[in-house]
């Protein structure tokens, strides 16, 4: 597969992915989950999901993992071009996480400033 060619099934399934989730998933512990990114392997049988999460990521990941076969089989349902689905491997976004604390902060300093200046 291409380079081209696996972008575009990346942006896919970032898209039906994030629908699943948000829109066909049931479980009480999967709520407000933000599908960041997709990565799929080059021979595409393996496709990392990095996700974030409102509050509570260990039991939210946990939950997440275990829906992950109806994920995937919802998946294969919007996927007419495969012959099969990649096996989805969902992990927390960590460069998100990071950015939002770096914000915080410059946001801090910034309110900092301008009190001191006053």
């Amino acid at each position: 597969m291409n380079e081209i060619q696996r972008r575009k099934k990346e942006a896919n399934y970032l898209l039906w992915i994030s629908k699943i989730i948000n829109e066909d998933v049931k479980n009480a512990n999967v709520r407000n989950v933000t599908v960041i990114d997709a990565k799929l392997s080059n021979d595409g049988s393996n496709l990392k999901i990095y996700v974030l999460f409102d509050k509570n990521e260990k039991k939210s990941l946990e939950a997440l993992n275990n829906i992950k076969g109806f994920v995937r089989s919802e998946l294969a349902k919007y996927d007419f071009n495969s012959r099969k689905v990649p096996e989805l491997i969902f992990k927390i976004d960590e460069v998100s996480k990071t950015s939002l604390r770096i914000e915080e902060i410059l946001k801090q300093i910034n309110s900092d400033k301008k009190e001191s200046n006053e």
